[in-house]
């Protein structure tokens, strides 16, 4: 096949026959695909509701005067709602395409896993829309404030979402940890007093102990306590460097303590 005959089969993308009549519709060259891609959240961000972010995308041969709206959806795990979301999936519309929005995260987002979803638009209604959506991140309540000061004895890790695992089924809200001990041969004094501390402080704020929640084990314990619609577990593990199935765990062994808290509504 010669250079010309290859060209026009590059062009050629549909071929009518009416009665005697050929038709034949050519592709321009260089006609691009308009695109929007979103850049930020761009993946495994952990965003606290009541923080503000920047929402930020990129677009391709989508005319500087379009308008952009950004929706939001949640992913399972957790269980959804049955019948729709828990709150408005709308977050903007008629944004300029202009790169970037600033987002203020309300608290009406339950824990959990997100995308956005991007679409530029000529007009409204929408018309020749252009979609994308963002990669999985998660939005996550701050720590309760009771909680604080946090019990100072510890180097605490950066807040994100964890699940609490109780029955029926895990409540997904904010947790840290902290190891507080490594290779100790007397772990209970690296973990009694944070359960003290809190046990002491919780109770003067009105927090209850739900025994039902409780939960324990060799070297690990976890209290739940209630206030209203809000939850806090208390919780420490060892992990013991000597384990055999003949032999009870023995230390040294490494102490870990972490804080978790939700809201159910």
């Amino acid at each position: 096949m010669n250079t010309s005959s290859r060209k026009v089969l590059l062009l050629v993308i549909g071929v009518l026959v009416v009665g005697s009549a050929l038709y034949v519709w050519l592709a321009p060259r260089g006609t691009a695909v308009p695109t929007i891609s979103v850049t930020a959240p761009a993946g495994n961000e952990s965003w606290l509701t009541g923080s503000t972010q920047t929402i930020s995308w990129t677009t391709k041969g989508v005319p500087s005067s379009y308008k952009v709206a950004v929706s939001i959806r949640r992913l399972p795990p957790p269980p959804l709602a049955t019948e729709g979301q828990e709150f408005d999936p709308l977050i903007f519309t008629d944004l300029p395409n202009s790169g970037s929005a600033s987002w203020n995260i309300s608290d009406m987002y339950p824990p959990g896993a997100y995308v956005l979803g991007l679409t530029a638009y000529k007009a409204t209604p929408a018309t020749d829309p252009v979609s994308a959506e963002s990669a999985p991140f998660t939005l996550t309540p701050p720590l309760a404030a009771d909680l604080y000061p946090l019990y100072s004895n510890a180097n605490w890790n950066t807040s994100h979402l964890v699940p609490l695992d109780i029955p029926p089924a895990p409540l997904y809200g904010t947790g840290v940890e902290a190891v507080v001990a490594t290779n100790t041969m007397d772990p209970g004094n690296a973990f009694s007093p944070f359960d003290k501390y809190y046990a002491s402080k919780l109770k003067a704020l009105g927090w209850k102990v739900d025994n039902s929640l409780a939960a324990g084990g060799p070297g690990r314990g976890q209290v739940v306590y209630r206030k209203g619609t809000g939850f806090i577990a208390v919780n420490f593990w060892t992990d013991f460097h000597t384990i055999s199935s003949t032999s009870p765990m023995q230390c040294p062994c490494d102490v870990t303590l972490k804080l978790f808290s939700t809201f159910v509504r």
